[in-house]
């Protein structure tokens, strides 16, 4: 008896699968296929950007070899470059640091400060690549610009656990030491010989430093 049960219910669960089916078979076969499509799709889609990078960072590597030879054009080409990523950016900062290099005058440094301050003001890029320009930034007017500006743009980036923090530091301490500001200047060398994590060259030049602005403010 409880054979013919069993095989009853057999029937009607087999006659609900067939009529389940039926009405939404279409719907799971299309789903499967968009799932198929989708992967396929992705892949395809993660080929090309790792083509695409690889081919902008031969591009990189060479224009680099060109501009350490003095071509510093051929990486002009590659920072505007509309990709965006890791390699026009790049380009920028070394197109950036050549205006450093060679501004040496007023007009010059603000050139290269202005480059360094797009790229941080460039949201595509990684943080700490922006506070770097920032840094680069400072460093590019300290020649040239008066104190107040460069304790404007340094001061943020050396306090707290900032990871430019030291090299901060010593830009302030450096543009306060050549406005005739001994007390920040010594401040800022303080902060980077009191700080464990300063790197041993750098606290072995506040140290020095220190002693410099520490003679002068007593002459």
């Amino acid at each position: 008896m409880n054979d013919i049960f069993n095989e009853v219910d057999e029937e009607v669960r087999r006659d609900k699968a067939v009529a389940f089916f039926n009405k939404h078979g279409t719907k799971f076969i299309v789903a499967a296929v968009a799932i198929v499509a989708g992967v396929a799709g992705w892949r395809f889609y993660q080929d090309q950007q790792f083509q695409q990078r690889a081919a902008l960072g031969a591009r990189f590597e060479a224009a680099l070899v060109d501009a350490n030879s003095g071509k510093i054009e051929a990486l002009t080409g590659l920072a505007e470059d509309k990709v965006g990523g890791t390699y026009p950016a790049l380009a920028k900062f070394r197109l950036a640091s050549e205006l450093a290099r060679t501004g040496k005058d007023e007009a010059g440094a603000k050139n290269a400060a202005s480059a360094f301050d797009a790229l941080a003001n460039d949201s595509s890029i990684p943080a700490d690549w922006r506070e770097l320009a920032k840094l680069r930034a400072a460093y590019a007017l300290l020649n040239t610009a008066p104190y107040e500006e460069i304790e404007k743009r340094l001061l943020p980036l050396s306090e707290g656990k900032a990871a430019f923090r030291h090299s901060a530091r010593e830009g302030i301490a450096m543009a306060a030491y050549k406005a005739g500001k001994s007390d920040k200047a010594l401040d800022a060398l303080q902060a980077i010989i009191l700080d464990a994590d300063a790197p041993a060259g750098l606290r072995q030049r506040a140290e020095v430093m220190l002693s410099v602005v520490r003679a002068g403010a007593k002459s």
